[in-house]
């Protein structure tokens, strides 16, 4: 498991308790699990850039610093709302309207930070079989997602299958492949070494994906548009791979 895995796993286990928590109708705890699965987000990042991450102070440090560096005021927002989370409101109430789009904020959050612990940290070392096969798995998974209305999880789910399935060309080839950054050049390579454009095309889709994972921007149409767009993709670069 990778560390962008672990993140993911136990911020998965924070929001699966403060749903029982709300369940329970116990919104104050349920608030303090929702608190940790964000700020544990965040200080994993903090701590894979080497900052500090002490105190309070330390972490809004962090999240202003991210948010800087994107551009995107809209995680600044989001890191606010975590705020008022553990301040727990202030003990006020909370309309429902309210609280269902705060925590769709914070798993969003969650999203984007583990989307910066896979851009800065190794690729997963898995042999080209092994990533190709997880780029078919990853597929028919989004493929599902996207039919119960998960679009964001659809969303994160087929960008891994477009990077799982090249990286199993760039592992066979000998490329670097131990970054995402080199995932991005091999994609760029291996359009320019085919002349396929369905392969450019198709991985600026998964990009789009990559992005409405963390933003949640695309509609059904756009959704209906790229998808065969990242499958032709999958399929055309695992053609690829020699037997």
């Amino acid at each position: 498991m990778t560390f962008a895995q672990n993140i993911t796993q136990t911020a998965q286990a924070y929001f699966a308790a403060a749903d029982r928590h709300f369940e329970d109708e116990e919104p104050l705890l349920a608030y303090e699990n929702i608190w940790y699965a964000a700020s544990h987000a965040l200080t994993a990042v903090a701590e894979q850039r080497g900052w500090p991450t002490d105190d309070d102070r330390a972490l809004k440090t962090a999240a202003d610093r991210l948010a800087n560096e994107a551009s995107d005021h809209h995680l600044r927002h989001q890191y606010a709302v975590a705020q008022q989370f553990r301040a727990k409101f202030n003990h006020g109430f909370v309309e429902p309207y309210q609280l269902a789009d705060y925590c769709r904020l914070m798993r969003e959050f969650v999203a984007r930070m583990v989307a910066l612990l896979e851009e800065d940290g190794p690729v997963v070392s898995l042999s080209a079989h092994e990533h190709a096969q997880a780029a078919r798995v990853c597929l028919q998974t989004a493929d599902t997602e996207f039919a119960s209305g998960s679009a964001t999880q659809g969303s994160a789910t087929l960008w891994q299958a477009a990077t799982h399935a090249i990286t199993a060309v760039a592992v066979q080839r000998g490329w670097p492949a131990d970054r995402l950054q080199d995932v991005k050049a091999a994609a760029d390579r291996l359009a320019a070494d085919t002349g396929d454009a369905a392969i450019a095309a198709g991985f600026f889709a998964a990009q789009q994906f990559q992005a409405n994972s963390r933003h949640d921007f695309m509609e059904p149409d756009d959704i209906a548009r790229g998808l065969p767009l990242v499958q032709a993709f999958v399929d055309r670069v695992l053609a690829l791979l020699d037997d």
